[in-house]
């Protein structure tokens, strides 16, 4: 709810033209304040639209002139030959859940929501294990789960308490497809590296439980239809160091910010994934291989997702 647009308010058939000014909470006198100056260089008078104020801001609001409406029926509006000040109405409990959340991005967008997505979307049995147990497995605080799971509740995409369902999976992926590159990914300490020999991943040994291939690799290994040009891996971080000096010395990698290889650091807890399979779980795999923006890889994407459409 934020956004500028000019209107016309008619009031007993007086007419004034507004510059409105739409916002979500107001939490400050000093937000009062700067749009009360927009009054200064704004082509018609300001109108706020929030969806409440305390009586406190109101005062102030009518204090530097700043007309205002809100969802609970407060409002300062002065037309020709018009006053109108209503305030102190309280807000139910929906306008206050509203106002709370308004301008605020959404919970599910975070960093460790998208830890926690992820599992629950890779592990479905898991959205309805204690919140210990999902708390560990997203490598999250657990206050974290809660806070997530009422968050999807509300957007419709959780349903149940006690006995808890994803809803609409399929655009909860794309969600967490389009979201992880841009939320989650510059926490995981990407580093770049170059190989002299281009199949060198063809050989490579990894550690079972320490260490899994995405995006081309891992959709190679997954579909057969991908001869893969460059190489994601992702490495627990405690065993980083140890995994990527291994690697480095048996296949001759050396640092270079424009190399074919990735290593990330992996970021989920899910002992199936972990000690089963040397590619990391298949939303992974489609989300990395989504982000690389290779019309060559977007076949293979989609035959990943079909497959995890398949499997639900």
């Amino acid at each position: 709810m934020v956004g500028e647009v000019e209107l016309t308010l008619e009031v007993n058939g007086a007419a004034q033209q507004y510059t409105l000014v739409a916002r979500g909470q107001i939490r400050s006198r000093e937000a009062i304040r700067v749009l009360a100056a927009r009054n200064r260089t704004a082509p018609f008078p300001v109108l706020l639209a929030t969806p409440y104020l305390t009586l406190a801001l109101a005062d102030e609001c009518v204090e530097h002139d700043l007309q205002f409406i809100d969802l609970a029926g407060n409002l300062h509006v002065r037309a020709p030959g018009q006053y109108m000040l209503v305030t102190g109405r309280s807000a139910n409990p929906e306008i206050k859940r509203l106002a709370s959340r308004l301008g605020k991005p959404a919970i599910s967008a975070s960093a460790s929501a998208i830890r926690m997505i992820f599992v629950l979307l890779s592990d479905p049995g898991l959205v309805n294990r204690p919140y210990r147990e999902i708390a560990a497995a997203a490598g999250v605080a657990l206050g974290t789960v809660g806070s997530v799971f009422d968050d999807l509740r509300e957007r419709g995409l959780l349903a149940g308490t006690d006995d808890r369902r994803l809803l609409d999976r399929g655009a909860l992926r794309e969600e967490w497809a389009i979201n992880y590159p841009l939320r989650l990914l510059p926490k995981l300490n990407v580093q770049r590296f170059a190989a002299g020999d281009p199949s060198w991943w063809q050989h490579a040994e990894l550690p079972v439980g320490q260490a899994w291939w995405s995006g081309e690799v891992a959709a190679a290994k997954l579909t057969g239809q991908l001869r893969p040009c460059a190489q994601t891996l992702y490495v627990e971080p405690t065993a980083r160091p140890t995994v990527t000096m291994e690697l480095a010395k048996r296949h001759r990698l050396r640092a270079d910010p424009a190399g074919t290889l990735e290593i990330i650091d992996a970021f989920w807890h899910l002992d199936e994934a972990r000690t089963e399979t040397v590619t990391a779980p298949p939303l992974l795999v489609y989300a990395d291989l989504q982000r690389t923006r290779e019309p060559r890889n977007a076949e293979a994407a989609v035959l990943i997702r079909d497959e995890l459409e398949r499997g639900e």
